[in-house]
């Protein structure tokens, strides 16, 4: 069995600067990259899991992280960490990056909920208003009912590790410490990036609901013009929300398959993704 020392390389425990305080000061740095992106990344940082659970997931991951990634972490986690301004710019450095990947992920995965607001639109169901906190006050129960298969599917074939596969490499990609204000702007074109994907997403995913609910607004006005009398819109709206939760009995397989797909390239795409971490 390895002793601490031996396995981090430090050459002693028990003086002031030995391996302990480093070992604390990269346990601290890791578990700051890595509660910022399991607070905001999908699956993991759902808010209707305890805090608990969430917290020990933390912890778990830090710890399973920290081995692989100490090598990059020796310049920042000795007498950086004694200087209050520099510790400050390296914790704010590893929140930032945590946040900056796991918002990534949640605006591609959140098309899915999208395309639910989307598909309660076209159907006539848009004014069943319920909470949604990812949505805001006026979503759909179609769109909680996408946003609740989200993670189901993410934990179902796996893709909740892509993310985690690029925190990993986002200690090539972003050394820690090394984060500097010239970063923000690139970070802020792929958040514009990855919202303008999640939109165009789930465009894709709804248009069926798209065409049909052009086209029978379209043919409901033609028959008003040929029966005046008839008050057409109140007799078709109950056939327009029955057809639209039919069609979403028979779409929604295909729907969440494609999206699937989507999201296995979309989120390889990740910052960090490809990047590889060199051996110690």
């Amino acid at each position: 069995m390895l002793s601490l020392s031996e396995f981090f390389g430090s050459p002693d425990l028990t003086t002031p600067n030995g391996s302990l305080p480093v070992l604390v000061g990269m346990f601290m740095i890791v578990l700051c990259r890595v509660s910022a992106i399991v607070v905001v990344a999908p699956a993991l940082g759902e808010t209707s899991a305890p805090a608990r659970i969430r917290a020990g997931l933390c912890l778990m991951m830090t710890l399973a992280l920290l081995p692989a990634v100490s090598s990059k972490l020796t310049a920042v986690s000795g007498e950086a960490l004694r200087m209050p301004a520099m510790a400050l710019n390296i914790v704010a450095s590893e929140l930032l990056c945590g946040f900056f990947i796991g918002i990534l992920a949640r605006l591609l995965t959140m098309s899915l909920a999208i395309t639910g607001q989307i598909i309660a639109l076209f159907t006539g169901m848009a004014s069943v208003i319920q909470t949604d906190t990812q949505l805001g006050a006026s979503s759909t129960a179609i769109s909680h009912m996408t946003s609740a298969l989200v993670p189901i599917i993410l934990f179902s074939t796996g893709l909740y590790a892509l993310p985690l596969t690029a925190l990993s490499g986002s200690y090539v990609l972003f050394p820690a410490g090394h984060i500097t204000a010239l970063l923000t702007g690139d970070m802020a074109l792929s958040v514009t990036k990855a919202a303008s994907e999640s939109f165009h997403i789930a465009m894709q995913l709804a248009a069926p609901y798209l065409l049909i609910g052009t086209l029978w607004p379209a043919m409901l006005g033609v028959l008003n013009r040929l029966m005046p009398s008839i008050q057409v819109y109140s007799l078709a709206m109950p056939a327009q929300i029955l057809g639209g939760i039919f069609l979403m009995a028979l779409l929604i397989q295909i729907l969440t398959g494609t999206w699937t797909e989507k999201m296995r390239e979309t989120l390889a795409d990740l910052p960090g993704i490809t990047a590889t971490l060199q051996p110690r």
